[in-house]
């Protein structure tokens, strides 16, 4: 895939632009960063906080494929092994949270019409220390100043080359093995479970305090604090 990076000092989010620019025949590939968004945006109406510092990227996507699930967690093993090859070992939380050392530093957010054949990928990265307004559980890479620019390159050159072979799945072996619930407690929507697996298609395997299994294909995760 060629990319075309367009940088905005300041967007509400890189996500609703490249959106817009998709839905106006922007070809794939079509990169949109900013240094900054004011309404960043996570799955479920969350937010995500987005101040200077970090990379807020969303790349256009015209899949050749039907099932544009798979895009949300090749883009997660993308980012762990880009983190990866800076040195960092981050564990990615089902299904499009990066943590590391049990603190969030990266969500991805796919939003996609799959009449008109385009996705957009979203993806927010705390590369750099935040300030004191961040979120408890928000986390970051460096303390000092990280290379954006560079870590832009290296993860664009991941997501080419696990989409490239879309719709194959053979990432989901590193998906599971970077999987941050393994051996841990649940809440789900509110209900509390016990990780079980990852099923062959993403979907999440849990048991419930009665031990009957029960199967998510989406849903808000968060580990309970013991």
């Amino acid at each position: 895939m060629i990319f075309k990076i367009e940088k905005y000092k300041e967007l509400v989010s890189t996500n609703d632009t490249a959106k817009e620019k998709s839905a106006s025949g922007a070809p794939e590939g079509t990169v949109i960063t900013a240094e900054h968004q004011s309404g960043g945006k996570g799955r479920a109406g969350h937010t995500f906080y987005s101040p200077t510092g970090g990379i807020y990227m969303s790349v256009i996507l015209r899949p050749r494929f039907s099932d544009y699930t798979l895009i949300t967690p090749a883009a997660a093993v993308a980012v762990c092994k880009t983190a990866e090859k800076l040195g960092f070992d981050c564990k990615i939380k089902w299904v499009n949270d990066l943590y590391l050392n049990d603190k969030k530093i990266c969500g991805i957010l796919t939003e996609s019409n799959i009449s008109y054949g385009w996705a957009v990928l979203g993806i927010g990265l705390n590369t750099n220390k935040l300030d004191e307004n961040a979120p408890e559980i928000a986390g970051w890479m460096y303390d000092e100043q990280a290379d954006n620019d560079k870590i832009v390159d290296l993860l664009l050159n991941e997501i080419d080359n696990i989409y490239s072979k879309l719709p194959d799945k053979s990432f989901i072996e590193y998906y599971r093995e970077k999987n941050y619930l393994i051996g841990k407690e649940l809440l789900i929507d509110g209900e509390e479970y016990f990780y079980k697996q990852i099923n062959d298609d993403f979907s999440l395997v849990v048991n419930d305090k009665y031990g009957n299994e029960k199967r998510f294909i989406c849903g808000d995760v968060s580990v309970k604090v013991k």
